[in-house]
């Protein structure tokens, strides 16, 4: 019984605990502040923050909406977004560069 009360108390003080995050790592950061993560993933920021932050570093990804920066120790919000130069409306395989 000790222990669910210890977890409580912890969930309270520390609501980080509670929030799903999945770690993930930088492919790059374009200049429109669009994080393009290894695994194909994108995220817009408003944040000039993460304009600094380095391919490779690893990343949590927070349910909440932000990423941290695990080797720079900062953390920005962020919103899922397309990869920049993805269009897969106008992606065809099968065109011919040469028309």
């Amino acid at each position: 019984m000790k222990n669910i009360y210890l977890f409580a108390i912890l969930l309270i003080a520390c609501p980080s605990f509670a929030i799903a995050q999945d770690a993930e790592t930088i492919d790059h950061v374009t200049d429109e502040n669009v994080i393009v993560l290894q695994n194909g993933q994108a995220y817009q920021s408003e944040d000039s923050t993460s304009l600094t932050w380095l391919p490779n570093d690893e990343v949590l990804i927070l349910d909440d909406g932000r990423i941290v920066d695990k080797d720079q120790n900062e953390t920005v919000d962020a919103n899922p977004t397309d990869v920049p130069g993805d269009d897969p409306e106008n992606s065809d395989d099968d065109s011919d560069p040469e028309l």
